[in-house]
């Protein structure tokens, strides 16, 4: 017995609508061809499932019985199609993506919303971690994507790395809101809020003062450019972040302004070299891709 979807559709729309007329409207076919494929189907069957006389036409006992035999075929094949469609699109399973601090507070909690939105059954497993941690994570395929600082050096490794404009940033109140871009002398007088010793951007600012002549007064240390943003906020003082963090339109009373001479934060994204990935994750890593192209520009001072 060889039944085809069409059959088990007819006979069920016909056992919901009551009639063939109703059923060859509801599937948009002739009254005929539904005839004709309730025919096949009891012939495939071996016995009627509906009475038939002039001006009548009922379901018998057996039509009863397999009724919701055909509605629950009918929905598993649906569900099959649905579920092939959210996996060839990137909308089910298991993405597990480690992120420095930058990127996880500044990038991606608006992209995994956004992801989610569109793949509710796709679970996200986000870890911030340190980019060695990641590099080491992602290796060893314990995690599937990674964002990291650059330079990457690890043979088990795939990278794509992206640059980030690096801004100044300060409380709206300051004095600083009437400019248009800060130098390192407008840092002379500032209580200068760094990251870390050994963080690239922390590095590149006392390189530049230092090559002008100018001492800093990093008296304040935070671990994460979202940590020194709230603390501007607060009014501990100014600072130096990624353009992630730095422009993001949070409403906290913090402004921005880009820095000369020109600074970037090189970061880079990582899967396991030769990694099979899934379509889950080569769709988050456009996501990823996109957003990381986009904020290499900084955003029109005049909309901001």
């Amino acid at each position: 017995m060889h039944l085809k979807l069409r059959h088990l559709e007819v006979f069920h729309a016909v056992m919901e609508e009551g009639s063939v007329s109703k059923a060859a409207d509801r599937l948009h076919l002739t009254q005929p061809a539904i005839s004709i494929a309730l025919s096949r189907l009891e012939d495939m069957l071996g016995f009627p499932l509906f009475h038939r006389s002039k001006g009548h036409f009922a379901p018998r006992p057996e039509a009863y019985l397999l009724h919701m035999d055909a509605e629950l075929s009918i929905l598993a094949v649906e569900q099959f199609s649905n579920r092939a469609r959210q996996i060839k699109q990137g909308g089910t399973g298991l993405l597990r993506v480690g992120a420095i601090g930058a990127a996880a507070f500044g990038l991606m909690p608006k992209l995994v919303s956004r992801y989610t939105a569109d793949n509710p059954l796709v679970e996200i497993d986000l870890r911030v971690r340190s980019s060695q941690q990641i590099s080491y994570l992602v290796g060893n395929g314990q995690y599937d994507i990674g964002l990291i600082e650059a330079p990457v050096a690890a043979p088990s490794l795939e990278s794509e790395a992206f640059s980030l404009p690096c801004v100044c940033i300060f409380p709206s109140d300051s004095g600083f809101s009437e400019k248009k871009v800060i130098t390192p002398r407008d840092l002379a007088e500032q209580r200068l809020i760094g990251i870390q010793d050994s963080n690239q951007v922390d590095r590149q600012v006392r390189a530049i003062c230092a090559a002008e002549g100018i001492e800093l007064r990093a008296s304040v240390h935070g671990f994460f450019f979202a940590v020194a943003r709230r603390m501007v906020a607060e009014g501990a003082g100014v600072a130096i972040v990624d353009a992630l963090n730095g422009c993001l339109p949070l409403n906290d009373g913090v402004s921005w302004r880009p820095f000369a001479p020109e600074m970037c934060y090189e970061t880079a994204l990582i899967v396991k070299a030769g990694a099979e990935l899934s379509l889950p994750a080569q769709a988050f890593i456009q996501m990823i891709r996109d957003a990381m192209q986009e904020r290499a520009i900084l955003p029109n001072l005049a909309a901001v």
